[in-house]
């Protein structure tokens, strides 16, 4: 009822508001922004890295210790998995031939050291279990774990040996070289490069069952551009990305460091073929996204959160 012509505030009807949907465009951005690690995340990670590499080279006398992986290449996505530590114990020579039996040492007798020291020093939590050329380290409570990569340095080389356990090899690898390999790469595509690597990678991650592994990804990316895209849009160079992939998968993919075996040396044939198809499918989904995007916004929005999963939304 109205009072003196006015309607009373209490009687008042609150319609609800739909939320605003965001340009696709705009999406993209929030959605690549999503995918970087929180300032607390990236706390709680320096905090537990410290003190594990502290363990470290107090309980092996290692030499030096340094992140590597993904964490180290500035590539990790959320939610975060299995940060590296790459642990260098000392320097040694190879035998002439560069083979051979280059420690007292076997492999699997280095990572039971490594991983003595890691027990030792967290009594009360889950014990590390060995891989195959690391120890992995759960803490539950900061929804962290880490591998931690025993290494000798070559002497004379810009190269590192690591153990193989099953195969009882020493495999050479230089995760430094890795490292400025991925920061050369993303320098000439104008720093665009890396943030769209992390897209590609939780692209990845909501595959079903994706044979390619996320370092292979990486490294095949490397070799997208040779100069800053020119059209500078997101959604542009994405394709573009894809693209590069969907050819380049079918192709032999060298360590970045150019020291060890391919990155995708266990990859068949029928694994090649399903990486491609799965690869050229996004690519074709994001042409269809950029026709769409001016005429049918929703149906572009819904087409990329059938690639990238819930973590892509269209509103705020």
């Amino acid at each position: 009822m109205g009072f003196g012509g006015f309607s009373h505030p209490l009687f008042l009807k609150v319609e609800s508001e739909e939320p605003c949907m965001w340009s696709v465009r705009h999406a993209v951005e929030q959605f690549i922004q999503s995918l970087e690690l929180t300032p607390g995340q990236r706390e709680a990670c320096n905090e537990k890295q410290t003190r594990l590499r502290e363990a470290l080279q107090g309980g092996l006398g290692a030499q030096t210790t340094f992140l590597s992986g993904s964490y180290g290449r500035n590539t990790a996505i959320r939610p975060l998995h299995d940060i590296d530590i790459f642990v260098v114990l000392r320097e040694i020579s190879l035998a002439p031939h560069g083979s051979g039996k280059p420690l007292e040492e076997s492999q699997h007798e280095l990572l039971l050291r490594v991983h003595g020291v890691l027990r030792k020093e967290w009594t009360n939590k889950e014990p590390p279990h060995i891989q195959r050329r690391s120890i992995n380290i759960e803490f539950s409570g900061k929804g962290l774990d880490f591998d931690v990569v025993p290494a000798f340095k070559l002497s004379g080389r810009d190269a590192f040996l690591i153990p193989e356990r099953g195969t009882n090899r020493w495999i050479q690898t230089n995760p430094r070289l890795h490292a400025e390999r991925c920061r050369e790469a993303d320098r000439v595509a104008g720093h665009m490069l890396n943030p769209l690597i992390k897209t590609v990678k939780h692209w990845n991650r909501e595959q079903q069952s994706s044979p390619l592994r996320s370092f292979h990804l990486e490294a095949m990316s490397y070799g997208a551009f040779r100069a800053p895209p020119a059209n500078g849009g997101k959604l542009e160079t994405l394709k573009t990305l894809f693209e590069h992939l969907t050819a380049s998968v079918q192709r032999p993919c060298p360590d970045p460091a150019h020291l060890g075996e391919h990155v995708d040396a266990n990859m068949s044939v029928t694994q090649r073929v399903a990486a491609q198809q799965v690869l050229n499918s996004a690519a074709v989904e994001l042409g269809h996204v950029l026709r769409e995007e001016p005429s049918d916004p929703a149906m572009a929005h819904r087409r990329l959160r059938r690639l990238f999963g819930n973590a892509y939304r269209d509103h705020g």
